[in-house]
Order: structure tokens, then C-alpha cells, then sequence
């Protein structure tokens, strides 16, 4: 590149640039770069372009069928757990009648077994029952209905009025415990 001595700096500076651009014309233009080989741009023909449909509709399909399973699933376990909530206070009840049976002795072991046999079925279909007694508070699982003062530790549970349940690990019922102040009772 040369420079011409010009009394003008601003015609010295567009010299340059004319000779820059005299000197490399492909450089300085975009257009006039080297072009790149024609790039070989492939159309889809119908035959690609319906094997692509088909195989988004395949895919939309099995989606569809996964999510339906997946909605049956749940209102099968909707309908049981109405069912069970149904069946709840006959387990109370059965409770009740053993705690305060005074009937003979075989008519309470039939009623231990009836009622284990229920309790049996129901554990297979997902029902838990909650075990309470001599276990910490838990306010998730735990319904308090009294506080006493008791020697055991604050917030144990002393005594359960209802068993509580869970259905496929949801709470179902909570059970009505009496829970411990933590202070030892007045003599």
C-alpha cells in the first residue's frame, strides 16, 4: 500500500481506502468473495413427507394411549378410596365390639378373625393402618383431640381413639390421639 502526500488529510485517508480497495477487491466486498460450491438443497418427496406424518401421528398416538392409562389408573384409585372411606366406620365398629365384648369366648375369636381377614384385605389393596400408641406427634399422620400430663416425653401419644389409615401412602384418616404435655402429673 502506498501512501500519496497530499496537503488534504481527508483525500490522503480516501486515497488509501481507494488503493486498498483496488488492491483487494475481494476482501473488502462481501459479494465479490469466493463462492462456495452450489449447496445441494434436497427437497422432501411426498413419500418423505407422509412416512414423517405417520410417524409424528405414531408418536402422538402412543402418547395419547399413555396418558389415558395413566387418567383410568387414577380414577381407579379415586373410587377405591371412596369405597374404603365408606368402609371405615364398620372397622370402627368392629374395634368397639372387641374392646367391650362380653360375649363368649368363641364369639370374639369369630369376630378377631372376621376382622382380620378384613384388615388383611384391605392392607393387600393398599390400605395401612397407622400405628399410634408409644409413637411421637406426627401432625401428618396425627389428629390430637387432649393433652395430659403423662411421664412420658412431650408430644408422645398416650392413648388412640380412632385408628387412622393411608391409602398408597396418603393419608386417608388421621388418627385421634391424646398426646403428652411432657409433665409429670401431681401426686
Amino acid at each position: 500500500m502506498r501512501l500519496k502526500m497530499t496537503s488534504n488529510p481527508q483525500k490522503q485517508t480516501e486515497d488509501t481506502s481507494k488503493e486498498k480497495a483496488a488492491e483487494s477487491p475481494r476482501e473488502s466486498s462481501p459479494g465479490l468473495r469466493e463462492q462456495a460450491p452450489e449447496q445441494h438443497i434436497e427437497t422432501p418427496t411426498p413419500l418423505q413427507e407422509m412416512t414423517e406424518l405417520l410417524q409424528r401421528t405414531q408418536a402422538n398416538f402412543e402418547n395419547y394411549r399413555k396418558q389415558t392409562e395413566k387418567r383410568v389408573e387414577e380414577m381407579k384409585l379415586l373410587a377405591a378410596r371412596d369405597i374404603i372411606r365408606q368402609l371405615l366406620p364398620i372397622i370402627d365398629n368392629f374395634q368397639l365390639a372387641l374392646k367391650n365384648g362380653s360375649a363368649s369366648a368363641e364369639f370374639v375369636k369369630g369376630m378377631e378373625l372376621i376382622y382380620a381377614q378384613l384388615l388383611g384385605t384391605l392392607e393387600e389393596n393398599g390400605i395401612k393402618t397407622i400405628h399410634s400408641e408409644h409413637q411421637q406427634f406426627d401432625p401428618y399422620l396425627h389428629e390430637p383431640l387432649l393433652r395430659a400430663d403423662s411421664e412420658l416425653p412431650e408430644n408422645s401419644i398416650i392413648e388412640e381413639f380412632q385408628q387412622g389409615f393411608t391409602f398408597h401412602g396418603q393419608v386417608l384418616r388421621h388418627a385421634k390421639v391424646k398426646i403428652s404435655s411432657g409433665k409429670k402429673p401431681a401426686k
